[in-house]
């Protein structure tokens, strides 16, 4: 027995030395990883590489070398000193006249300047209701004047008037496409912020649960909350136990009306220029409407199954509750969009839980204000 276990001991030392050094090297590795994941989440977040978006300005469109000339040229003095030009011109659609100081005068195109008697002058010719722009205008502005004014080529001119350049017609077509698709992506939602909406999605996992997790936390806050506010009011639901049978009918449909609410600001606020109290104005409106037709819908069923006090209690939460679910629907986004963070984290989960906070309180109190 001593030689085995003098053999035994000799085996397991070796073995637990082993051990021993394998376990600090997982000890020394887990501490490495767990350093660098912190390190990684304690660093900003990095935006989404996108393709950097111009200056929605006219300048950016605009092609400097264009035909121009004065309206006391003769056709025939146009046509041989543009032929002997060395370059060709960016945009060919249209020439412009201008005076001496270079300010437009007018444009005549260039079909009708080929067609034209060689001896008569571009004064005859030319077409002087003609619009502009400037380089700070929108490039909504320059194909609103292409298509309002029928020209092939706008013109883009200084505060003074002086001609600098035009925005070919081809380029039209370019800045018509680029709204088209603005407007479609503001339609869903997704025009402001773009790389934050793409960064929520396409981050870092890791990155992405601290930046859920906050609001997380704070829902949950807001259920104990919640559990406090019940034991508020347990006289009111010992009185009578049928009270609590409506409570996950009010807080659902709040919510529901809630997270429309959501829905429509954040995609609406997208593109919304309307000022924020006239917005909240219409969601109350609509709240008190929907509470309302809610109401109208449930009275007569509470009041055959249980009677007319308990009936007119929920309908009289129910419409407060509609009202109040629109109006937070509403503001949380808008008040996390202006606070610069994504109101796609922070709107579901704080607003759920104020919802259902409030649809308790007004509920319990009504109850408790008109029965008891």
């Amino acid at each position: 027995m001593d030689k085995i276990g003098k053999v035994l001991q000799a085996q397991a030392i070796p073995a637990a030395q082993r051990f021993q050094a394998r376990l600090s090297e997982a000890i020394i590795l887990l501490r490495e990883k767990t350093e660098a994941i912190v390190q990684e989440i304690s660093q900003p977040p990095q935006p989404v590489t996108r393709t950097n978006k111009a200056v929605d300005r006219a300048e950016n469109y605009m092609h400097s070398s264009v035909p121009t000339a004065q309206g006391g040229e003769t056709v025939s003095e146009v046509s041989q000193r543009l032929a002997g030009l060395p370059s060709a011109f960016d945009a060919v659609e249209l020439l412009f006249v201008t005076d001496a100081e270079q300010r437009l005068l007018g444009v005549v195109p260039l079909s009708k300047l080929l067609v034209a008697k060689p001896q008569i002058t571009l004064d005859e010719l030319m077409n002087r209701a003609v619009a502009s722009v400037i380089l700070a205008d929108d490039p909504e502005l320059v194909t609103e004047v292409a298509l309002t004014h029928q020209i092939p080529a706008v013109p883009v001119v200084d505060e003074q008037g002086r001609l600098l350049g035009a925005v070919p017609a081809h380029t039209v077509f370019k800045i018509m496409r680029k709204e088209h698709i603005e407007d479609m992506d503001r339609l869903v939602g997704i025009w402001r912020n773009s790389d934050q909406a793409l960064t929520a999605i396409e981050g870092d996992p890791l990155r992405r649960v601290m930046n859920r997790l906050p609001w997380l936390i704070v829902g949950t806050v807001g259920c104990m909350l919640a559990a406090g506010l019940m034991a508020t009011f347990e006289s009111t639901l010992r009185a009578d136990v049928a009270v609590a049978f409506f409570i996950p009918g009010i807080v659902y449909l709040a919510d529901a009306i809630g997270t429309q609410s959501e829905a429509i600001a954040v995609r609406g606020l997208s593109f919304s220029n309307m000022p924020i109290l006239q917005l909240l104005k219409g969601e109350l409106k609509t709240g008190f409407y929907l509470g309302i037709v809610l109401a109208l819908v449930v009275f007569p069923f509470i009041w055959l199954t249980f009677n007319a006090s308990m009936a007119f209690s929920v309908s009289v939460a129910l419409i407060c509750a509609s009202s109040v679910a629109t109006s937070i629907g509403l503001l949380l986004p808008s008040i996390l969009s202006r606070l610069g963070r994504d109101p796609a984290y922070g709107s579901g989960p704080v607003a759920t839980i104020v919802q259902d906070l409030l649809s308790l309180l007004i509920y319990l109190s009504v109850v408790n204000l008109l029965i008891f």
